[in-house]
């Protein structure tokens, strides 16, 4: 049997159910990008604390009030008020727990929109993981600028496409300039055992639907097994399994959700012998079976 294609939470999901939006007038979308200016004004029912999903486009969260912590491609942030937060593209998000009164924007443009160098900037370098910045009031004051006119820009007509890309690109630079200029004030280095933790995590978040042995990843950082899970275990207090299988159960969670797979499917697609195998595994790490998930409101 051919598998469908899983469903990632998109553009085309909000085009395609247009009831999760109560107020469409706090948020523009087309082909090139999306932003909302209000994600409390527009009214969203995608999005739940404890569902994790698979973001398709870059994300660049200007956090307005309240506060919470999200999971970016399994490493947590702790965010506030006057934060910005970068997600790469095809990121795993989860948002573990905000406030009531938590609203941000946030711009999304679409993999493609933005030159490839540019488009860079929406991650570290080589680990994949998202960029958290705390704003002073100087700056936090020249991004809403930013956001401010790209939002006036997108409400005009005609539609101002080169001037909109332009814009965004300019921003992505004023933020690369403020992160580096925090790493460097801060002296932010990282030492061998967290450079080499973020490598483990950005090859997990790559590989872990298919490699799940501790020699897997141990090769592709050239390490031996041993002290690659000392290391690991010394840096976040997790073992290589645990981050590993930590992994494969949010995958398994974002199709369950948001796919149209089967069980047996997913169990498939996640690499797994038999369905079975994959029931008794979800189970032991959730205490609930796949289907018993996929049927929770």
């Amino acid at each position: 049997m051919e598998k469908n294609i899983p469903i990632s939470v998109a553009f085309e999901d909000i085009r395609k159910h247009p009831d999760i939006i109560a107020n469409s007038v706090f948020r523009f979308i087309n082909d090139d990008l999306g932003m909302v200016v209000s994600f409390i004004q527009m009214g969203s029912k995608l999005f739940r604390t404890g569902q994790p999903y698979r973001a398709k486009e870059g994300r660049i969260l200007r956090i307005l009030q309240g506060k919470g912590r999200i999971s970016i491609n399994l490493i947590e942030y702790e965010i506030s008020a006057h934060d910005l937060i970068i997600i790469p593209d095809n990121s795993l998000i989860e948002a573990l727990e905000i406030s009531r009164d938590y609203d941000f924007q946030v711009i999304m443009p679409v993999p493609g929109f933005l030159p490839v160098m540019q488009a860079s900037i929406l991650s570290e370098t080589y680990t994949r993981n998202g960029i958290r910045l705390s704003l002073d009031e100087t700056e936090w004051k020249h991004i809403g600028t930013f956001f401010s006119l790209l939002w006036d820009m997108l409400q005009s007509s005609p539609y101002r496409r080169e001037a909109i890309q332009h814009l965004i690109v300019s921003l992505l630079y004023n933020l690369k300039y403020i992160h580096e200029q925090t790493r460097t004030s801060t002296q932010i280095r990282l030492s061998r055992q967290e450079d080499i933790f973020r490598r483990f995590i950005a090859l997990v978040n790559k590989y872990s639907k298919h490699e799940r042995t501790v020699n897997f990843y141990a090769d592709k950082l050239y390490l031996t097994p041993h002290y690659l899970s000392t290391v690991i275990r010394q840096a976040s207090g997790q073992t290589v399994m645990q981050w590993i299988n930590q992994a494969v159960i949010l995958e398994a969670k974002v199709l369950l959700k948001h796919s149209d797979l089967l069980i047996f499917q997913i169990s498939d697609e996640l690499n797994f012998p038999n369905p079975s195998f994959f029931s008794k595994f979800f189970k032991r790490m959730t205490g609930i079976t796949p289907a018993e998930y996929q049927k929770q409101i």
